[in-house]
């Protein structure tokens, strides 16, 4: 049922539009689009080309945008916290030797053809990331803020700032523009973060469910360790150093597969 839940999130999410132009925005809360429909009036004498002006406007309104809707979207996975955590623990799928498994991805009723065949499998695997060692296991959050994080934005400088009436017009404009665009932008980034998140700890469990039936091999781990190294700048006791040597590769004999009993 959670899962359900949450696979539904990002659709959610994607869908969500709340209006938060009557909010007071502090030093880390982006800005409200009316910030930046009417700049300051400090500019130098030479007026700006209109280009020069809608470029600056589309640029700001962009960012802008994004920064709004990325601060709706991290509202909004917030609220399912405790869910995310619960359904996303990498930390239970570390290896003892200290590294994340490889990222295995499945497709059913493959088919390739070409001018002089055509080739079809029931099933195909494939190894799309590969094992890794890591100092602290990934968590929901580093998939789905990626990109998505707070940051300041700064106004153009004074030359690409409107003038007059009809620069004011079209920064107005651009702006609009700009910031519709920066809200898709931030909507695309959330999806694109979903999928690999999905795609990632699922194949990470496949991987899992192979290695048990012995259709994977396992990454082959050395470790070496020194009682004493270093020079006359650095001392080290205990060293022990653990490398990967081989990568995690599929085991094509069939005659050493193990089904598992569900």
């Amino acid at each position: 049922m959670k899962r359900t839940t949450l696979a539904l999130l990002a659709m959610s999410v994607v869908s969500f539009h709340a209006a938060y132009a009557d909010e007071t925005a502090d030093d880390t809360a982006p800005k409200d689009m009316n910030y930046y429909l009417d700049p300051s009036a400090n500019s130098s004498e030479n007026d700006a080309q209109s280009d020069m002006v809608n470029d600056a406007a589309r640029a700001i309104g962009f960012r802008g945008g994004k920064a709004q809707r990325a601060a709706e979207i991290r509202q909004e996975l917030d609220k399912h916290k405790m869910d995310l955590d619960y359904m996303y623990n990498f930390r239970t799928l570390i290896s003892t030797e200290g590294y994340v498994p490889p990222v295995i991805v499945e497709a059913k009723d493959v088919a390739h053809i070409t001018n002089e065949q055509i080739r079809t499998a029931n099933r195909a695997y494939d190894i799309v990331v590969p094992a890794r060692f890591v100092s602290n296991p990934p968590t929901w959050k580093t998939y789905l803020l990626t990109g998505l994080l707070p940051q300041k934005i700064a106004m153009p400088d004074t030359a690409a700032l409107p003038k007059s009436g009809k620069d004011k017009d079209i920064w107005e404009d651009a702006i609009r523009m700009g910031w519709k665009e920066g809200r898709q932008g931030a909507d695309q980034i959330f999806v694109a973060n979903w999928n690999r998140l999905t795609r990632d700890y699922t194949g990470m469990l496949r991987y899992s469910t192979l290695l048990q039936q012995k259709m994977v091999k396992a990454p082959v781990i050395t470790e070496q360790q020194q009682t004493i190294t270093g020079d006359r700048n650095r001392l080290m006791l205990g060293d022990k150093v653990k490398r990967m040597k081989k990568q995690a590769e599929f085991d094509t004999n069939k005659r050493s597969w193990q089904p598992t009993i569900k």
